[in-house]
């Protein structure tokens, strides 16, 4: 939706993304934290931690 059908690049480009920030801030990228899926819609900042 947010690219329209006639996107012509790296379908995973938010996903490598993502990857690469859960690398640096995650402790167990098994297991984030921080960065949360919520399945079928995207990515979001888990908003119950305090630092």
């Amino acid at each position: 939706m947010i690219w329209g059908y006639n996107f012509e690049g790296y379908e995973h480009t938010v996903n490598s993304h993502i990857n690469r920030l859960r690398a640096k801030i995650e402790s167990d990228m098994a297991n984030p934290t921080f960065i949360l899926t919520t399945w079928g819609v995207g990515y979001k900042f888990n908003e119950d931690i305090s630092l």
